[in-house]
């Protein structure tokens, strides 16, 4: 006879699935939520509750979203095939295919005593399965969430390790699928075990101003409920517990504590778009806007459909998100609507599913793991065909990766573009909104140089294999016209090259032959452009040996970093190939940035080889959003020192405090600058491109 506990949670089920499914489908739930009783009979969780109440948990958590029977069921039994003696047959048998694929999607591998390995499998085969039936990931997702409520009889170390893996894998999968809520609820609950410190203070300091924040936000609420009556419009404004979005502007220090409290959120639910954009017009008319995105046309990730404003008031600032009851219930729950959402949130989930399909093609599961982790951090843009069907793509990616995303065929036959409606070369790089029309010729094919501007894996791996079915000859021929296109850049061409340039490139290649370098260029395993920099750039580096070291793929080239940006390791990179050698840029670099637009043939994707050399050092300049004593900043020295990390400069000036630290990683960066925020009660810390000139600050003042 099962407990109270568990015939209460039973009972509590059967309620929330009576009031929408079918009695014949209470049924099947019900015994589902039976047998997996059976199944889990005698174990028992940390907190030494029934085990069994986890997936009626899971499966209650999937019913207020009103999750078909199928799923339901699959969350009950999710745990079976790993944790008991029933097998994947056994559940067949029982319940049918679908629901034991679905179980079978979401359970562990362990068939390695690498743990490590273990994990990057069964998120692989997660992966897999969810690109099958995006209902896996549904399930996945309620159960972590499910965990991250029950973390208290862990140990410390544990829910940090819980809650890290939380927030760098299933936080941003919930935001890809659209399940918006569920990647809130996770977020605030990965800040809370992560740091409590850090998430207690904000909580303190939302508490201590919530009768002035009330009197504000009822303010603006009456304000904004009068502009909808004179003009008209029908619908509801809501008040938006935006206090996740606070905490996520805080950690990422993007606003201190007074900042946070004079922030405010309201969502305005209307009948249509057309009464989406007249409303942003009068509020245009009517308050300063600080920021306006327009949503509805550019899709975010997920497929969340919104105008999102903000508003400037006399003491507070109001952020608005404007948007259709359909388009608010899609940005909530996302792929959880299925056919039932805007064909735009659709568009959007398939666009980063088909991302995903990519990611799983590979055969080593750390890869596709590690590939997974990228993906799932990078920036994106989001761009269209003429039809209108989005395309998500990486930050940086160019007219190129676009072709390869919509098609092999467009790929492999590109000789040009058009961004909304004007001709540009293929190399040209993309930003979210843009139209993009490839013009194609049949007779083309893939040039090696487009590996040196490629961002994506699916537009490399696809050029690769097109250059690598070429024949011998004319891989050879291919490869001497890359070579000769890249030597332009320092005004040569092949036939400047000597007798002792050729013995210089071949021994530094290890190659016997010229033919077996322009074979390697001609397939893309090695840059023309880095051979072109090996021959023929001006100086060399006092940093060079530990360049190369650092860098994939640079042995043997003169490796330079740029004054403008300052790259640590561990940053996101790109190189710049010019006649003083290749130059390392931060990712988001401006002039890096300017000199793409100018000269994309000679920007390169560049990646570190490692993040753990202890024994090369960087400078990275802070600025702090105080002004400093002379107590104060012996006390930011020594909390430097305390974390190992050293300290070059520290400057006071005009409200300001300016530190230059050295640093071994950008994890050390994060780190001191979480640390010192903590300690002298959380100002603003910005990272610089540059040190700030103090003198010529005075002079300037």
């Amino acid at each position: 006879m099962p407990g109270p506990q568990v015939s209460q949670a039973k009972q509590q089920l059967k309620i929330i699935i009576d009031a929408y499914l079918s009695a014949s489908d209470v049924e099947r739930v019900l015994v589902a939520c039976d047998y997996a009783d059976i199944a889990h009979d005698g174990i028992t969780r940390k907190s030494g509750e029934p085990y069994i109440l986890h997936p009626i948990a899971v499966s209650s958590i999937l019913a207020h979203m009103r999750l078909d029977a199928e799923t339901l069921m699959a969350a009950l039994l999710h745990d079976v095939i790993e944790d008991t003696d029933f097998n994947k047959e056994d559940i067949t048998e029982k319940f049918g295919r679908t629901v034991a694929e679905l179980v079978d999607g979401v359970t562990k591998l362990s068939h390695s005593s690498d743990k490590e390995y273990n994990k990057a499998a069964s998120f692989r085969k997660i992966l897999q399965a969810t690109l099958q039936d995006p209902r896996v990931i549904i399930i996945k997702l309620a159960d972590r969430y499910h965990n991250m409520t029950t973390l208290g009889s862990l140990r410390p170390d544990k829910r940090a390790r819980i809650a890290q893996e939380t927030f760098d894998i299933f936080v941003p999968m919930a935001r890809i699928v659209g399940m918006n809520e569920m990647a809130d609820n996770l977020e605030h609950l990965c800040y809370q075990n992560l740091d409590l410190d850090m998430f207690n203070n904000v909580q303190d300091a939302l508490l201590q101003t919530k009768p002035k924040r009330c009197e504000y936000q009822s303010i603006w609420e009456k304000n904004l409920t009068e502009l909808l009556q004179q003009h008209h419009i029908s619908g509801r404004i809501k008040k938006k517990n935006n206090n996740i979005e606070l905490l996520r502007h805080f950690v990422k220090n993007d606003i201190d504590l007074q900042e946070l409290t004079h922030s405010h959120a309201f969502e305005i639910i209307l009948q249509s778009i057309a009464d989406c954009d007249r409303l942003a017009e009068i509020l245009r008319e009517n308050f300063q806007i600080l920021h306006y995105e327009d949503h509805i046309r550019r899709p975010l990730p997920g497929g969340n459909q919104s105008l999102m404003m903000r508003l400037k008031g006399e003491k507070t600032t109001l952020s608005l998100t404007i948007q259709t009851e359909l388009m608010r219930k899609a940005a909530r729950f996302g792929v959880v609507l299925g056919e039932n959402a805007p064909q735009a949130c659709r568009s959007a989930i398939q666009a980063s599913m088909q991302n995903l399909n990519v990611l799983v093609d590979g055969e080593c599961a750390k890869t596709t793991f590690s590939d997974l982790l990228d993906y799932l951090h990078q920036e994106k843009i989001w761009v269209y065909t003429p039809h209108g069907h989005l395309h998500e793509l990486p930050q940086g990616a160019t007219a190129v990766d676009f072709a390869y995303s919509a098609s092999l065929f467009l790929g492999n036959h590109a000789v040009g573009a058009k961004i909304n409606g004007e001709t540009r070369p293929l190399s040209t790089p993309l930003i979210s909104g843009q139209v993009i029309e490839i013009i194609t010729d049949v007779l083309a094919t893939p040039n090696p140089d487009w590996l040196s501007f490629i961002n994506t894996q699916k537009a490399r791996r696809a050029i690769q294999n097109i250059l690598r079915d070429q024949d011998i000859e004319e891989q050879q021929l291919v490869g001497q016209q890359a070579l000769n296109r890249a030597l332009k850049l320092f005004n040569r061409c092949i036939k400047d090259l000597t007798e002792a340039d050729w013995i210089d490139i071949l021994q530094w290649r290890h190659i016997e032959s010229k033919e077996h370098l322009f074979e390697q260029i001609a397939v893309g395993d090695l840059l023309p452009q880095l051979v072109a920099n090996h021959l023929f750039a001006q100086g060399q580096s006092l940093d060079n040996q530990s360049s190369t070291r650092l860098i994939q793929g640079t042995e043997g080239v003169d490796v330079k970093y740029a004054h403008c940006c300052n790259p640590v390791l561990g940053d996101p990179i790109q190189g710049h190939l010019s006649r003083r050698g290749l130059i390392v840029h931060r990712a988001r670099c401006h002039n890096l940035l300017h000199e793409q637009h100018l000269h994309p043939e000679n920007i390169m994707p560049l990646h570190w080889t490692s993040e753990d050399f202890d024994d090369i050092s960087f400078t990275a300049y802070l600025s702090i959003d105080m002004l400093m004593n002379d107590e104060q900043i012996s006390d930011l020295i020594y909390q430097c020192r305390k974390e190992k990390t050293g300290v070059e400069m520290v400057h006071a000036h005009e409200g300001k405090t300016y530190v230059h630290i050295v640093v071994h990683n950008r994890k050390q960066i994060a780190q001191i600058i979480r640390d010192l925020r903590m300690h002298f009660g959380f100002p603003r810390i910005t990272r610089l491109a540059q040190p700030i000139n103090i003198a010529e600050a005075s002079k300037a003042s």
